[in-house]
C-alpha cells in the first residue's frame, strides 16, 4: 500500500496530530504491526492485547523509520511527539478499516479461501494456477485472521493483478467480518470438518460460520464448493450468485476421473473437459483442492493447458504432507502444521496407499480445537482407523495422544498393528531412531500446538 495521511485519515475517521506542515506530503509505505518486521516508510498499527500493548514501542518504531503510527485516544500522548499520529478509538478496528479501504480501491479479482481443512494448499494451488498468466499476490504464511488478512490486504503491490487470500476463524462472525473487509470476487468452502466445534457446538453451526464468506462476496461473484457434503447441498440453494459444486461424483460440475498415482504424482482427467492434469503433491484428496483452483482457472480465462502448467509446478507452504528422509534412512511424511479428524483420516490414507513394499508407521498427537464431549471419543476413533487401515505401527505422543493408542487397542483384536505411546517428544525421537530404518515410512501429524515438527527435527539434523 502506498497512501497519503490525509487519505488515512479520512477512511479511518481519524483525529491527526501532526509535526509536519503538510499532510499531503508524507507517504506511507505498507504496514506493520511489529517493530521486530518494521521496515523504513511503514506506517505503524500499535495493537493492544492481553499480554503486549504495541503503544508501548513507539519509539523503537520511529527508530526502526516509521513515518506516522496509529495511536488509541484511550492512551496518553507522547510529550515528546516525532511523527505524526492518526488517533482513533481502537487501532484494530482502524487497521480493518485501511485494509478495507484500500481493497476498494483495487479493480482486481480477489479469490477468497475457507474451510476446515485445506485451506492453505489450496491457497497454493491457486495461485500457482493463476501465475502461468497473471501477477499474483497470495497470503503469506497463516495471516489469515482478523489481524492477519488485513496485513495481507494492505501489502498488496499496486501491479499485482490478482489477490489469492486464505480466511480462518475459531468463532461464529469471524469469516463474515473477513469476507466484509475483502469483498471477494470469487469464494471456495474447501469442506466443513469438526475444526473449532469445541466453540461452534456442532458441525452444522461450522457449515454456517463458513458460509459467512459469502456476505462479502460480490453480487456477480462465483462460489466453488464441495458439492458432496451435505451440510452445504441444503444451505447454498439460496444462493443467487454463480454455484460451482466439484466432487468425486458425476452429479457435480465437475469430478476426476482415470486417477492414477506414480510415486509422488497424481494424474487424473477433469470429466467436464476431458484434459488430463498432473498434480505433485502427496495425498489423494488434494485432488479435489486441484478441482476448485481449476475452476477458478477457467473463470478468469486460462486455457486447460496454461491450469494444467500451473498445477504441475505448485510448491505447497512446508509441514502439510512434505516428504523428507532421516538420518537412518527413514522416509517422513512431515504433515504437523495442523490437524483435525478429517484431515488426519486423510493423512492415514495417504500413508496406506503410497510404497506399499514398506512399513508403514504412523507418529500421531493430540488434536486441538475440538474439546467437549466429542473430543476423547475423536481421538479414540482416529486409533480404530489406523486398526482398519492396515497400518503396521502406532505412535503416539502425550495424554491425548494416548487416546489414540486407546481406541487403536479397542479394535486390534489380532494384534497385527503395534502401539506405542510415548509421554513427550524427545521419548518418542529416542524410539524412532533406535527402530526405525530406511524400509520405514513415517507420517508424523497433530495439531501444531503439539510440536511434532521437533521430532522430524531431531531425526533429520539431530538432537
Amino acid at each position: 500500500m502506498k497512501a497519503r495521511l490525509s487519505w488515512i485519515q479520512e477512511v479511518t475517521k481519524a483525529d491527526l496530530l501532526s509535526i509536519v506542515p503538510s499532510d499531503e506530503a508524507l507517504i506511507a509505505w505498507g504496514v506493520s504491526t511489529d517493530t521486530r518486521t518494521l521496515q523504513e516508510n511503514q506506517l505503524f498499527v500499535p495493537l493492544v492485547g492481553d499480554q503486549f500493548n504495541g503503544h508501548h514501542y513507539l519509539d523503537r518504531a520511529v527508530a526502526q523509520g516509521a513515518v506516522a503510527a496509529f495511536w488509541q485516544k484511550d492512551h496518553p500522548v507522547p510529550a515528546d511527539l516525532k511523527v505524526p499520529l492518526l488517533l482513533v478509538e481502537d487501532t484494530l478496528t482502524a487497521l480493518q478499516q485501511l485494509a478495507h479501504a484500500y481493497r476498494m480501491t483495487l479493480d482486481i479479482p480477489i479469490i477468497g479461501i475457507t474451510g476446515s481443512n485445506g485451506k492453505t494448499t489450496t491457497k497454493d494451488l491457486v495461485a500457482s494456477v493463476l501465475q502461468t498468466r497473471f501477477r499474483v499476490h497470495k497470503t503469506k504464511g497463516n495471516l489469515n485472521n482478523h489481524i492477519g488478512l488485513p496485513l495481507t490486504l494492505l501489502s498488496i503491490e499496486e501491479e499485482t493483478e490478482i489477490a489469492v487470500v486464505e480466511m480462518g476463524m475459531s468463532g461464529k462472525g469471524e469469516i463474515a467480518l473477513l469476507s466484509q473487509i475483502t469483498r471477494p470476487t470469487h469464494a471456495i468452502i474447501t469442506n466443513i470438518g469438526e475444526s473449532h466445534i469445541e466453540f461452534l457446538g456442532s458441525r452444522e453451526a461450522i457449515a454456517e460460520a463458513k458460509l459467512e464468506i459469502l456476505e462479502g462476496l460480490s453480487t456477480k461473484g462465483m462460489f466453488v464448493y464441495d458439492g458432496e457434503e451435505p451440510l452445504l447441498q441444503e444451505r447454498v440453494k439460496s444462493i443467487t450468485q454463480q454455484k460451482i459444486p466439484v466432487g468425486w461424483s458425476k452429479e457435480q460440475v465437475d469430478s476426476p476421473e482415470d486417477i492414477e498415482m506414480e510415486g509422488d504424482t497424481y494424474t487424473f482427467i477433469s470429466r467436464k473437459s476431458q484434459h488430463r492434469f498432473t498434480l505433485p503433491i502427496l495425498g489423494r484428496h488434494n485432488i479435489l483442492n486441484a478441482l476448485y483452483a481449476i475452476e477458478i482457472g477457467r473463470a478468469l480465462g486460462l486455457t486447460e493447458d496454461e491450469i494444467a502448467t500451473g498445477l504441475s509446478q505448485v510448491t505447497v507452504t512446508g509441514m502439510r504432507l512434505e516428504k523428507v528422509t532421516g538420518k537412518n534412512g527413514i522416509t517422513i511424511i512431515n504433515d504437523a502444521y495442523n490437524a483435525s479428524p478429517t484431515s488426519m483420516k486423510a493423512a492415514l490414507h495417504l500413508l496406506v496407499e503410497i510404497e506399499p513394499d514398506r512399513e508403514k508407521w504412523a507418529l500421531l498427537g493430540e488434536i486441538r480445537e475440538i474439546g467437549g464431549t466429542w473430543e476423547e471419543e475423536y481421538h479414540r476413533d482416529l486409533g480404530r482407523n489406523a486398526v482398519e487401515l492396515g497400518i503396521d505401527c502406532l505412535l503416539t505422543v502425550g495424554e491425548k495422544g494416548k487416546w489414540i493408542a486407546d481406541g487403536a487397542k479397542e479394535r486390534n483384536h489380532e494384534g497385527k498393528l503395534q502401539i506405542h505411546s510415548f509421554v513427550d517428544r524427545q521419548e518418542a525421537s529416542n524410539w524412532l531412531l533406535q527402530h526405525s530404518n530406511e524400509n520405514t515410512v513415517l507420517l508424523v501429524k497433530a495439531s501444531r500446538g503439539a510440536q511434532l515438527d521437533q521430532v522430524v527435527k531431531i531425526i533429520t539434523e539431530g538432537a
